[in-house]
C-alpha cells in the first residue's frame, strides 16, 4: 500500500509553463506566490507534507506515473515550507540543482488547472 507524502491540485498555470515543459521541467509553487514567479509555475494550494522526498518514490500527475530518480539537497525543505520544487523529467541519478526532483518518464504534454499531482512513498 502506498502512503501520500504530498498531494496538490493545480489552481493556476503561468504563461511560461508550456515553455518549461518543452525543456522537460515543471516548477511547482504553493499559494501565495509573487506574480513574477507565478508566470513560470504550476501554482497550487499548500498541502500537508508527510515525510521526506527520496529516490524510488512515485509521483503521479493525473494518470501518469513517474519514479523519482534523484532529489536535491533542499527539495524536501522547499516543498514543506513553500510548496516549491522543480520536477525535471530526465531520469538523472544525481540532482542538477538543490531544489530539483528528477523523474523517470515522459514529460506531460500540458498542465492545466485542476490537474492532480501526488508524491507517494511505498
Amino acid at each position: 500500500m502506498t502512503f501520500p507524502v504530498y498531494r496538490l491540485e493545480v489552481t493556476q498555470v503561468g504563461e511560461f509553463v508550456a515553455q518549461y515543459l518543452q525543456q522537460d521541467k515543471l516548477i511547482l509553487f504553493a499559494e501565495p506566490v509573487p506574480t513574477d514567479i507565478a508566470e513560470y509555475c504550476a501554482v497550487h494550494r499548500p498541502g500537508k507534507f508527510n515525510g521526506v522526498l527520496l529516490p524510488g518514490q512515485k509521483v503521479t500527475i493525473n494518470s501518469l506515473i513517474y519514479r523519482i530518480t534523484a532529489v536535491g539537497s533542499v527539495a524536501t525543505a522547499n516543498l514543506k515550507q513553500l510548496g516549491h520544487i522543480t520536477l525535471h523529467f530526465d531520469g538523472a541519478i544525481s540532482a542538477e540543482l538543490p531544489g530539483m526532483v528528477h523523474l523517470c518518464g515522459a514529460t506531460p504534454a500540458t498542465i492545466r488547472p485542476g490537474d492532480q499531482i501526488c508524491i507517494y512513498r511505498e
